[in-house]
């Protein structure tokens, strides 16, 4: 999702929810992170998830699409995290 697709108040959920999970995937990438900082990152990344559940927001257009109704977000994440 793009910047330039957010034109109403579910598109900006949609998109601060994608952008949340582009940090979480970004940080699990890395071999050095801060845990707690990456733990801290999840809990919004899920909050924001179960926030767009609960609202009824489609998630299709965003990395969520991977997530609601088939893991939690520190499930998604592992996917990405690199041996260390």
């Amino acid at each position: 999702m793009f910047k330039r697709d957010v034109n109403n108040s579910e598109r900006l959920v949609a998109y601060l929810v994608d952008c949340t999970l582009a940090t979480v995937s970004d940080m699990a990438m890395k071999k050095s992170r801060g845990k707690y900082e990456y733990e801290r990152q999840i809990s919004i990344a899920q909050f924001a998830v179960d926030k767009m559940i609960d609202m009824h927001i489609d998630p299709e257009t965003s990395r969520a699409k991977d997530i609601v109704g088939k893991m939690t977000v520190a499930d998604w994440a592992r996917q990405y995290e690199v041996a260390k």
